[in-house]
């Protein structure tokens, strides 16, 4: 019944969303709690029922009303601010493979994303991503393979147990709060977990896990999404700048003009 996001930024609930779920999971962690609550109640029932039918149905489903309850809330993953490298018409450095949408760092967004920014690059960068790949498509490259290619599915589910095991170690060492003790902790486990017996995809998908723990420890600063605890302000001396990394190769950085 206390509101409390004005206990850590003088914009209260409408602070950046970033700056929003930190203060959420900081004030969890003070009232050991595992959620907030959203409080709708003072806005108008009919206008919160037109402004978001979906919401309003989904709660019902739970049992809770949007116009009367009080609705438990907690930070989930959200955006990835970065991604695999492009132009401007979705190329990568891998001739034939094409980026689009949240996937890529194609420029539109910087260390925060807008809602309105997932539509410009589904939107806008799909449709170039694909009439690049048709404009660089050719007789030759078509005829590349000659036989049918044969996939083993077993290599491609990706095993669960594993799956949880990286949720759990990225919600608390490479969360919204990050530190460097964690952020070193998460690389090792993430290190290890690799080098499992384990498929192609669930490699893959670790393998990203370690590159964002990795990413995130290399930045001694706080931006945007981007939140250290122990660096908690932006340096734009030392990191204005993006991070690229490549196989075989450490992290380097990608000035920003």
């Amino acid at each position: 019944g206390e509101a409390f996001a004005k206990r850590y930024d003088e914009r209260g609930e409408l602070a950046p969303r970033d700056i929003v779920a930190r203060a959420i999971v900081a004030e969890a962690r003070r009232t050991n709690r595992h959620w907030m609550f959203l409080d709708l109640t003072h806005l108008n029932a009919d206008f919160v029922r037109e402004r978001f039918p979906k919401i309003f149905e989904t709660c019902l489903r739970y049992g809770l009303d949007l116009t009367k309850d009080l609705l438990p809330v907690s930070p989930a993953v959200h955006y990835v601010m970065g991604g695999v490298r492009t132009d401007t018409d979705g190329r990568t450095m891998l001739p034939g493979l094409y980026a689009a949408g949240e996937v890529a760092c194609t420029g539109v967004h910087g260390a925060n994303r807008l809602a309105s920014n997932s539509l410009l690059e589904g939107l806008v960068f799909g449709a170039r991503a694909g009439a690049a790949a048709l404009m660089d498509s050719s007789p030759a490259l078509g005829k590349a393979e000659s036989e049918p290619v044969k996939f083993d599915l077993s290599d491609w589910r990706l095993d669960q147990r594993t799956k949880s095991r990286v949720q759990e170690l990225m919600w608390w060492k490479v969360g919204l709060i990050r530190r460097a003790e964690d952020l070193k902790a998460a690389v090792d486990e993430l290190t290890r977990m690799t080098e499992e017996k384990v498929n192609q995809r669930t490699r893959n998908f670790v393998t990203l896990a370690r590159l964002m723990a990795e990413a995130a420890l290399w930045r001694e600063e706080s931006r945007g999404g981007h939140f250290r605890e122990d660096f908690p302000n932006p340096d734009d001396q030392r990191w204005r700048m993006h991070s690229a990394q490549q196989t075989g190769q450490s992290i380097r950085a990608i000035k920003v003009d």
